[in-house]
């Protein structure tokens, strides 16, 4: 074994990175919340960028580690500490046996992720007392903890209430009003947030008519009117499809910053066009993959000089 979990969190997960390719036949792709934070984790300590790891909220788990693991801490900080030593986020640590990581106070966003060298066996809720094996075992030895001296940039999911979206199939269904109101009034985050969607609390919008639609697909980032005005941004967990109207998409590279928002903070909906949406997330997969080639790089060479 690696890992026993000492004490469970409510919704603490060994998370995967969606399943592909099968939503026609109902099968939702589900997957981590925060795809941009999960991968820089992985990114760290070497792993694929897409291996299964540790989805957490707080309160959080408490995790135990029987054997010498290289880990990573990235997204929402939750004052992380091992065995009573804080640690930083964004950096690769080296963790001796028998170390204990605890998360004791949130301090920004709402999901952090835990990556372990090797990869997570198998997926799903934790449970208390449960054990979990790596698919790969690193070879390390190491009888204290060791914190590397380099980080990765994680800017790209700065905390603002930005979020950029683009227009849904059923935009012009809002009055104008209502579509002004849309791209420059702050909206609040409601208590009702969860891996199935984001409600958000705003001013009832109008729209020009009022005839129901064909059920219809929908995807991580839709935004759907509600038949009482209000909205609901569809987040991992969502539906495969849905009947209420789609008035926008929130763009692929700003989902991140929406899903580290917690209940009742702002956010505010800029319009794009989607040519910049997929600029902008091929610039984010290119920051991703460098943080991962330079990471190996910097492991290899740790490795190489420590192990002989």
């Amino acid at each position: 074994m690696s890992l026993i979990i000492h004490k469970v969190g409510i919704l603490d997960t060994i998370q995967h990175f969606g399943v592909r390719g099968l939503q026609s036949k109902g099968i939702r792709p589900g997957g981590v919340m925060d795809q941009f934070s999960a991968s820089i984790a992985n990114a760290l300590v070497g792993n694929k960028l897409n291996e299964d790891l540790l989805e957490i909220h707080f309160p959080a788990c408490e995790i135990m580690f029987t054997k010498p693991c290289l880990i990573s801490i990235v997204g929402a900080d939750f004052t992380a500490k091992l065995n009573e030593k804080y640690l930083p986020m964004n950096r690769p640590i080296l963790v001796p046996t028998n170390s204990k990581l605890q998360f004791v106070s949130p301090k920004s966003g709402k999901i952090v992720y835990v990556a372990v060298q090797g990869g997570l066996l198998g997926q799903g809720r934790l449970i208390k007392n449960s054990e979990i094996e790596l698919k790969k075992k690193p070879k390390l030895t190491t009888t204290s903890l060791y914190i590397f001296p380099w980080s990765a940039d994680v800017e790209w999911r700065k905390y603002s209430p930005e979020i950029h979206v683009i227009q849904g199939r059923e935009w012009e269904r809002l009055q104008e009003e209502s579509q002004r109101k849309f791209c420059c009034k702050p909206f609040k985050i409601s208590h009702h947030a969860d891996r199935m969607g984001y409600r958000l609390q705003h001013e009832s919008f109008q729209t020009r008519s009022k005839e129901e639609i064909i059920s219809t697909a929908v995807n991580f980032g839709t935004i759907q009117l509600l038949p009482n005005g209000q909205t609901i941004v569809l987040m991992a967990d969502h539906q495969t499809t849905g009947g209420y109207p789609r008035i926008a998409h929130v763009i692929s590279a700003d989902l991140p910053k929406l899903v580290q928002k917690s209940p009742g903070d702002e956010v505010i909906f800029h319009l794009t066009d989607q040519e910049t949406a997929e600029k902008e997330w091929v610039a984010q997969q290119k920051h991703i993959q460098q943080i991962h080639t330079i990471s190996q790089l910097k492991l290899y060479e740790f490795f190489e000089k420590n192990t002989h």
